[in-house]
């Protein structure tokens, strides 16, 4: 996992209604860790399908002044939703916006991305396909889903995180990084382990209670939270439930024939859940 607390964060945006939504988020991380925000903005220009050379000059520089506007645009947004005295920098890129962000994160070496999800409904929503979703999959660095849907700001402080855990080698550091965010704002943090059948929820609930370090609870207020059945369902229940504000996720990475996939909690987590989600990519 990249380094956290973030001192840099990549936060991209497509000028959409949910801009906003994603930039006060990005903006309220970089205020509680004085973080850096690059904030990027690409997409595939539109060109004739013939052209002749001497036309060539005159599309370049016609797509020059559209990145010349699209900067000015994302400059009133910046100053719109992020606190004042936050160091940031605008870039515009063409191209497909996954490749383009993956790129640019490759480059650039963020410790953190933001990116916006306006979230999908019936069918729709069982399709993969998303700009977020793409990048998850294939990004090495922390993802910060931001749901978008309803135009919900974000929030001043961050109350309440979920951190849903297994009983494995990434567990303790995905507590830590959750309480990082707690941290921030004295935020309560919910630890929940689920699973279908196996042992008792006694036995489940000791093994997460030892888990959490000493030193996160001296630093904010933990909860411990044990539930059998899909851990999916699961998951979006008790976030509903205690009203988080962000899902902390450990996402392992696997390659099916040419692509790279997430695990299916994950993936599930994503496309429904009404909060916020923190993707933290763990390998294979």
């Amino acid at each position: 996992m990249s380094q956290f607390p973030p001192k840099t964060i990549l936060c991209a945006v497509d000028l959409s209604s949910a801009s906003p939504i994603v930039l006060s988020w990005a903006g309220m991380l970089a205020r509680a860790y004085d973080a850096r925000l690059q904030i990027l903005h690409a997409e595939s220009a539109e060109y004739p399908r013939y052209f002749l050379p001497s036309q060539a000059e005159e599309l370049a520089a016609a797509g020059e002044r559209v990145r010349s506007a699209i900067r000015e645009d994302l400059k009133r947004l910046v100053d719109e939703n992020i606190p004042a005295q936050t160091s940031y920098e605008i870039t515009v890129l063409e191209g497909h916006p996954v490749e383009r962000i993956l790129e640019f994160a490759k480059q650039q070496r963020p410790d953190l991305i933001v990116m916006g999800s306006h979230g999908r409904s019936g069918y729709a929503r069982l399709r993969l396909g998303s700009v977020a979703e793409s990048v998850v999959q294939q990004a090495v660095l922390p993802t910060l889903v931001v749901r978008a849907r309803g135009g919900k700001p974000a929030p001043q402080k961050i109350a309440s995180i979920l951190c849903p855990v297994t009983f494995d080698e990434h567990a303790t550091q995905s507590i830590l990084i959750s309480a990082a965010l707690a941290a921030t704002s004295g935020g309560n943090l919910i630890v929940m382990h689920a699973e279908e059948g196996g042992l008792s929820l006694d036995v489940n609930g000791k093994q997460l209670c030892d888990l959490v370090p000493a030193s996160v609870r001296s630093h904010c207020m933990v909860i411990e939270v044990v539930r059998q059945g899909s851990a999916a369902e699961q998951i979006l229940l008790a976030a509903r439930e205690h009203d988080a504000d962000v899902i902390v996720l450990t996402a392992k990475h696997r390659r099916f024939l040419d692509l790279t996939v997430i695990g299916n909690t994950t993936e599930k987590v994503m496309r429904h859940a009404d909060s916020t989600v923190l993707v933290l990519p763990v390998g294979s």
